[in-house]
């Protein structure tokens, strides 16, 4: 008995290591099939145009070119595949890749643009007002 667990023991920690990076290339490969069909780059210019909404007519074509020439979008894709990789099991991913190949699916996300353009207005004007009530002489 001592034996088989003295072998199962060595087993898991030998194979320890393969499974992570196993499961590390695997991520990987599902965060690269989700970015195939949701770019950084196509969501960053939605994006752009949506809030560009919010400006004055005569600014919103500077807006869309600094948030689609200036931005490094290949920052932000880097910081979305870390944090999608830290946070989502690859089943949770493999869910998520086999949600996004669907045509609702994907026409869904392209609309997520409409409701943070209609959400940002709103949350910043809520974040100015709690900024301004808890301050000295804010709150009566």
């Amino acid at each position: 008995m001592k034996r088989i667990l003295t072998l199962l023991a060595l087993t898991i920690f030998l194979t320890g290591p393969a499974f992570a990076a196993s499961e590390r290339d695997t991520k990987a490969a599902l965060i690269d099939e989700y970015f195939s069909y949701i770019p950084m780059k196509a969501l960053m210019a939605d994006m752009a145009q949506e809030m560009s909404r919010q400006l004055p007519a005569e600014k919103r074509q500077q807006f869309i070119d600094v948030m689609t020439k200036s931005v490094r979008v290949e920052v932000l894709e880097n910081a979305a595949r870390q944090s999608l990789a830290k946070h989502l099991t690859v089943g949770e991913l493999r869910l998520f890749v086999d949600f996004i190949k669907q045509p609702e699916a994907r026409s869904a996300m392209g609309k997520m643009k409409y409701y943070m353009a209609d959400l940002m207005p709103v949350l910043q004007q809520e974040m100015m007002r709690a900024i301004k009530a808890s301050s000295p002489g804010g709150m009566q």
